[in-house]
């Protein structure tokens, strides 16, 4: 019998009950995929449990329930936020962390404080979920938060948190340009590129003499060229055809990396 045709018991049994965790994500999936009531009452009663595998569970399966459609997003949102200051176990807390990101749709600037309570956590792998819980989020305090985590020591955290300042959120303030600017001469290339687009999206035109260093070191990716769209200027024209010329024969790159560059110069050739 295919996993899809268990009862919502059984999945619930086997998630409980396994010991390996193998199945874990199959099991998980096949309820996400069942958003019904009792689903969601099962899992909301889990996620109180005093066994820290039941709570993940439960918080696992709320995380995604319904796909796209989420019928319970804004309930499931709520039992996060309340459960959130008591959760101690490590594990658990990185989960949810994670699963407030995929539900973060309508969330105030109260419950971003609780979650910006998390930012100076010890554990990298929770500050990087604060960062995740909050990507999307423009309320204050999730924007002072991912400014503060931009400049981490743990290279992925900053990564994630300038991606989120620079191209999750519409604000445009000087707290938030400084941030991105800052990051423009990260070691990580990565963070790096986020920043430039991020500052590309809000017309500051620092960010000009940088495009301007990342096109001569001739790597640009396609970070380079969402920036360069995001500005709009005319002015990397010449570059952009230059590179699209040097690479037309070039059988190892990437067909991404072409209709990147290719829309970049259709949008530079249609802007005014």
């Amino acid at each position: 019998m295919s996993r899809n045709d268990w009862t919502n018991d059984k999945l619930f049994e086997r998630l409980i009950n396994n010991q390996s965790t193998r199945t874990y994500w199959d099991n998980i999936k096949a309820l996400c995929a069942r958003p019904e009531k009792a689903v969601f009452k099962r899992c909301a009663t889990l996620v109180k449990s005093s066994e820290k595998r039941e709570r993940r569970i439960g918080i696992d399966v709320l995380s995604q329930l319904g796909g796209m459609e989420r019928p319970f997003q804004s309930e499931t949102l709520a039992i996060y936020l309340r459960i959130l200051p008591k959760e101690t176990d490590l594990k658990v807390l990185e989960s949810l962390l994670h699963a407030i990101g995929h539900n973060n749709n309508g969330m105030d600037n109260t419950g971003a404080e609780k979650i910006a309570a998390l930012k100076t956590h010890r554990y990298a792998v929770i500050r990087f979920g604060v960062a995740c819980a909050l990507k999307g989020v423009d309320k204050p305090a999730a924007i002072d938060t991912l400014i503060t985590l931009s400049a981490d020591k743990d290279s992925d955290i900053r990564d994630w948190a300038t991606f989120a300042l620079g191209s999750q959120i519409n604000r445009n303030n000087k707290a938030i340009r400084e941030a991105l600017w800052a990051r423009t001469n990260d070691g990580n290339e990565d963070t790096r590129m986020e920043a430039i687009v991020g500052l590309a999206v809000r017309k500051d035109l620092r960010v000009q003499d940088l495009i301007r260093k990342e096109l001569q070191r001739g790597d640009a990716g396609t970070l380079l060229f969402e920036a360069i769209t995001e500005l709009g200027t005319k002015e990397f024209l010449p570059d952009l055809k230059k590179l699209h010329k040097q690479s037309a024969n070039d059988t190892t790159i990437h067909p991404t990396w072409r209709m990147k560059l290719e829309e970049a110069i259709a949008t530079l050739q249609l802007s005014a």
